[in-house]
This record gives structure tokens, C-alpha cells and sequence, in this order.
């Protein structure tokens, strides 16, 4: 970050900082995908950096085992990635903060209208959307849901 950042600050300005804590960010994330692979390949039984473990599962109703191979990262990455009706979610609060920004506060203040009330009623839909979205991901995401009793039951011992 320290090295590219100065550059692409003079020749992108504020741009410039987002794209070069991005390109940090990958790094980091790059890394730490890397770094989770030879963990759980070690921790699956393998002898680290292959990337690919073997899993033997027994086929329905019979006593045949079947060897499987498993790339780590896709793995850690698939159970990274939330329920689908989540993605739906966010993406659909995109689209509606989106829209409430240029159907109820633009259009509010350009019919020469009170910001203040445009602003509560834009606000408002994006609350909504939080909360819809936080509740839905409460429903369908046990792992969330268990981390957050279990901390809530830390909080009273």
C-alpha cells in the first residue's frame, strides 16, 4: 500500500486512495486464502501446500468407499459465501437506495422541496433495507446466527 499508493494518489487523487486500498486489500485477501489452504490441507491430514486433499465417502447403502478429491480453497470459499436469497438481498437494497436516492431525494429537492423531509424518507428506505436484510440473514445464516447467541450468552456469564 505504502508503495503504490503515493503514485496513484498524484496521478487519481481520491480515486486513486480507493484503487490502491483495493489492490491492498486483494493482496491481503490473496494471501490469506493461501495461507487457509495449507492450514486446513495440514489439518485434513495432508502434508501442507498441495491445495488438493482426499475425502472418502461411502456410497449409499453400501460398503464401497469412494475417494474424492477437494480443493481447499474453493471449499473455504463456498462456505465463506453467504445463502443466495442473502445475495438477492443486498442486491435488491442496492437497487431500491439506489432508486430512493433518485426518485424521492433528487426529485424532492429538484421540485425545489424541503432536503430535510427528502432526506428523513431516503434514510428511512435504507433503514428499511438494513433491517430487512439483517433479518434475513439472521434466518438463513445458522453459523451468524449461532456466533451471536453464544456471544450474547458470554455477555450474561
Amino acid at each position: 500500500f505504502a508503495l503504490i499508493a503515493p503514485g496513484l494518489v498524484r496521478s487519481h487523487g481520491a480515486v486513486g486512495l480507493v484503487s490502491a486500498n483495493c489492490i491492498a486489500m486483494a493482496l491481503r485477501s490473496s494471501y490469506s486464502l493461501y495461507y487457509a489452504r495449507d492450514y486446513f490441507f495440514a489439518a485434513r491430514g495432508g502434508g501442507g501446500g498441495g491445495g488438493y486433499c482426499y475425502n472418502y465417502y461411502y456410497l449409499a447403502n453400501t460398503k464401497k468407499k469412494v475417494r474424492l478429491a477437494n480443493n481447499v480453497v474453493m471449499d473455504t470459499l463456498v462456505r465463506a459465501t453467504p445463502h443466495a436469497m442473502v445475495l438477492v438481498s443486498f442486491g435488491a437494497s442496492f437497487v431500491m437506495t439506489r432508486s430512493s436516492r433518485n426518485y424521492i431525494y433528487d426529485a424532492r429537492i429538484a421540485d425545489g422541496r424541503s432536503w430535510m423531509v427528502a432526506g428523513v424518507l431516503h434514510i428511512g428506505v435504507g433503514a428499511l433495507c438494513v433491517a430487512f436484510t439483517a433479518a434475513l440473514s439472521l434466518w438463513l445464516e445458522r453459523d451468524i446466527r449461532s456466533a451471536l447467541l453464544q456471544l450474547i450468552k458470554r455477555k450474561r456469564d
